[in-house]
């Protein structure tokens, strides 16, 4: 009973924490742009620009572990 529950676990793993860290990510970045822009009041600039470098951040990483865990998904097969 356990084996087969933590075969499963064992082969999400990689893909558990993805969607938060993309959040993180993002909330983060949009975050800082906001402090910065109240710091240099150049407000929405820094919001936006540090927004964007977030998510292409984020979908990056998002990618990179999904492909790397689907990768060596099929070398073990």
């Amino acid at each position: 009973m356990f084996g087969k529950k933590s075969k499963v676990l064992y082969e999400l793993g990689p893909y558990l924490n993805l969607g938060m860290q993309l959040a993180v990510t993002i909330v983060l970045m949009v975050f800082l742009g906001k402090w910065l822009d109240n710091k240099f009041d150049t407000s929405p600039w820094f919001i936006i620009s540090l927004s964007l470098f977030g998510v292409i951040a984020g979908m990056y990483n998002f990618l990179k572990v999904a492909l790397s865990a689907n990768k060596s998904k099929k070398k073990q097969k």
